[in-house]
């Protein structure tokens, strides 16, 4: 899966950047419609990071490039790019993966759309965030596939995310004693804790997380990132992974995803 949905670097597009025609392999992570029958797309791309795409006429059936420019879909395009404050124009474009799957159901969708904004929020224009971006492309393609449950899925997405960008500590040993396994995790000091030590800390946002939730978000953090998914929680201690990443993810980003109350109207509903 890793080596078939790997993004590959290819910085050999400055000779076609200077005739104003690139090329562009990313995930389409947001559309907007423009005028009657176009959309302007954002795309995370492994050349140029976060950039705006003019996609003209796609919203039609004789559209030669309404299956390049689905939302969600990991594409290859050609582009051309004007004036420098112009948007990007598609030229070309075909699919990579088109991830499908994730328009089987409103819950998986609502997902998607969580993970492409928060890395539409992470990875910026003219910044290519390569390791977030396969993160981004792999947590695709294992929700499409229903491979793991969505909780887990949704966990790993956020505590990696947040490791990727040095905002995560290290949760394996006590920041007091320094000894492990840790239990309890303070986000505000950024620090984990032992049983003992934990018991006397006086923060009002100290959580008892519990060794294993702690230990398996040790693990994201620091494994290899074909490996970062393989790992197996009980279906309680998924769910609490995936409530305590969302909590930490809005708290360290310092902002609220209108996609993530979205995704739990959705989920309370059942999908």
């Amino acid at each position: 899966m890793q080596k078939k949905h790997h993004l590959c670097r290819d910085n050999d597009t400055k000779g076609a950047r200077e005739l104003g025609i690139v090329e562009a392999e990313g995930i389409i992570t947001r559309e907007i419609k423009y005028g009657d029958s176009s959309r302007i797309l954002t795309i995370l791309t492994k050349e140029f990071g976060k950039i705006s795409v003019l996609a003209g006429g796609v919203r039609t059936n004789k559209s030669g490039l309404l299956a390049a420019t689905q939302l969600f879909s990991h594409v290859s395009l050609q582009l051309f790019k004007g004036r420098e404050k112009s948007l990007y124009k598609i030229n070309s474009g075909e699919i990579v993966t088109s991830f499908s799957g994730i328009r089987e159901s409103l819950e998986k969708m609502a997902y998607a759309s969580y993970f492409c904004e928060v890395a539409n929020d992470v990875i910026q224009e003219n910044a290519p965030d390569m390791e977030q971006l396969n993160l981004l492309l792999n947590t695709l393609f294992l929700l499409s596939q229903d491979k793991l449950p969505y909780t887990q899925i949704k966990g790993v997405f956020e505590f990696r995310t947040l490791a990727l960008q040095g905002l995560l500590p290290d949760l394996s040993v006590c920041d007091q004693c320094g000894n492990s396994p840790t239990v309890f995790f303070c986000p505000s000091e950024a620090s984990c804790y032992c049983a003992s030590c934990g018991d006397t800390r006086a923060a009002t946002d100290t959580i008892h997380a519990g060794e294993a939730v702690l230990s398996a978000i040790s693990y994201i953090t620091l494994a290899e990132s074909k490996k970062v998914f393989a790992f197996t929680l009980p279906e309680s201690s998924c769910n609490y992974l995936s409530k305590l990443g969302e909590y930490c993810l809005t708290y360290y980003l310092e902002r609220q995803f209108q996609t993530l109350n979205y995704l739990n109207k959705v989920c309370a509903l059942g999908g």
